[in-house]
């Protein structure tokens, strides 16, 4: 999966475009090779040469595209290997997340010598935000311009940002953290229902519900690592937690 993104950085104001590519490499006697592309505004329910399943193979029903929301929601199966791709447009932004075998994840990185896995080791350590910092650092930095023009950011105070992502994320993790971040980022209220979509398709790919949420605590003790039978991986690629200080990420899977 090549995931790329750019920004632009006015004022505090933050725009995103989007891609995202998928490339199925050619298995057995399964699967040919198949490439799906998607980007903001285009999100087609087929591959790229128009089909929607593995090829003309004995077991190319084993890859396949299920449209579930016209231009808004595609859910891709790779049953051979046990995947199934999750891809989102929720506004103007690009989500996805990814169910994954471990084994399926440790053989790609055995196979290949690029460092950047999203799926085992999370984002660099210098692209990620300390969300207690940011809090601490906003709090403080609205109350010193309380009353005065802009004391709120694109017009959400943290209080404001707090009781929007409420609406939807009633649960204190990171997703809601994520929300917060974004709203006071960006302004653009479609980052709560991408944050909250986010949360939705966890509870759909990982069955053991305990997973579901994520808590800093988990993040500092390194509890969030992936085990078990399978991983799952979630990429918000609408949230500035995961792009704010690059100007293009490629996530390989």
């Amino acid at each position: 999966v090549s995931v790329w993104h750019w920004w632009l950085l006015t004022d505090l104001f933050f725009f995103f475009f989007f891609q995202l590519t998928i490339i199925f490499k050619n298995f057995q006697e399964c699967v040919d090779q198949k490439m799906y592309h998607a980007e903001t505004d285009e999100l087609p329910a087929a591959f790229a040469d128009g089909s929607k399943n593995g090829g003309d193979r004995h077991g190319a029903n084993t890859l396949r595209i299920i449209e579930k929301v016209p231009g808004q929601h595609v859910e891709i199966q790779a049953r051979y290997i046990g995947t199934t791709i999750v891809v989102r447009q929720v506004g103007r932004y690009l989500t996805f997340a990814v169910r994954m075998p471990d084994e399926v994840v440790n053989s790609v990185e055995d196979q290949d010598s690029q460092d950047l896995y999203l799926c085992l080791h999370g984002c660099p350590a210098n692209q990620r935000i300390d969300f207690r910092t940011f809090r601490a650092h906003t709090v403080e930095s609205q109350a010193q311009g309380r009353g005065k023009p802009g004391g709120a950011l694109h017009g959400f105070t943290y209080k404001t940002a707090m009781a929007k992502c409420k609406e939807h994320l009633p649960v204190e993790d990171m997703y809601f953290h994520s929300c917060v971040f974004d709203l006071l980022s960006s302004g653009d209220i479609n980052f709560t229902l991408a944050a909250f979509y986010a949360l939705e398709d966890v509870k759909v790919l990982h069955s053991n519900k305990d997973k579901h949420h994520i808590f800093e605590r988990d993040m500092r003790l390194g509890n969030t690592s992936h085990k078990g039978s399978c991983s799952v991986l979630l990429l918000l690629l609408n949230l500035l937690v995961l792009a704010l200080w690059t100007e293009g990420c490629l996530a390989h899977l």
